[in-house]
């Protein structure tokens, strides 16, 4: 269901009963804001910036088996989700620490982050580590100019500009098992699966011209 607008602020468990709210107009100024400040070509200065620090050494492998393990226990009960769609940061020295400040800071959300998850680049963190980040919560993100084109959506960003460069093997990788994994657990399919601009009819070119879509479907869909 759609949530109420930003300005209204209440707790975990008020969000899973209160009713939707009525200022759609509001609402809506509110998604196209956050996705113009997310995708746009301009970067947002928290975003855009480059500290040289070294990335940690994590095992990105077993960190991620153990994260898709516990998909279905997040904390707080699963959510009927219905769709997955991909995103890019359009910055390529995002974390999600910054992201999830910037989006706290600027659209007021104290759940911060409006995606779900994150995969990253190995700029500021290893290369193809997943992040849950909004999955920790089970609420929506407002991630969509068009949401009824994907109601009920989990938002999956990787972090990157993939309009500039192709994305990386290792994140196409961790992307095609977090969706495998998302699809098997949640009964998603592969029909259901899609990219920011397709769902919004080519409002936005995220997750970029580069993001291999044809293969990524491909790899979705059991052979034979």
């Amino acid at each position: 269901p759609p949530r109420p607008t930003r300005p209204v602020r209440r707790t975990a468990s008020s969000r899973e009963t209160d009713p939707p709210g009525p200022r759609v107009s509001i609402a809506a100024m509110h998604r196209r804001r956050f996705l113009a400040a997310a995708c746009a070509s301009v970067l947002p200065a928290p975003l855009a910036a480059k500290p040289r620090t070294a990335v940690p050494a994590i095992d990105v492998a077993a960190h991620n088996a153990d994260l898709l393990a516990r998909l279905r226990a997040p904390g707080p009960p699963l959510r009927a989700w219905r769709w997955i769609v991909v995103h890019h940061t359009a910055a390529e020295y995002a974390t999600l620490a910054g992201i999830d400040r910037y989006h706290r800071n600027h659209f007021g959300d104290p759940l911060g982050a409006e995606y779900h998850f994150v995969i990253n680049n190995g700029k500021k963190a290893p290369l193809g580590l997943i992040e849950a980040a909004r999955w920790r919560y089970q609420e929506p993100a407002w991630h969509l100019f068009k949401p009824d084109n994907a109601p009920a959506s989990i938002a999956v960003c990787l972090i990157g500009n993939f309009e500039a460069r192709p994305l990386p093997p290792a994140m196409l990788d961790a992307l095609v098992d977090l969706t495998a994994a998302l699809m098997r657990e949640l009964s998603i399919p592969a029909a259901r699966v899609s990219t920011h601009r397709v769902v919004d009819e080519k409002l936005t070119q995220c997750p970029g011209k580069h993001f291999p879509l044809d293969e990524f479907r491909r790899r979705l869909t059991p052979a034979g």
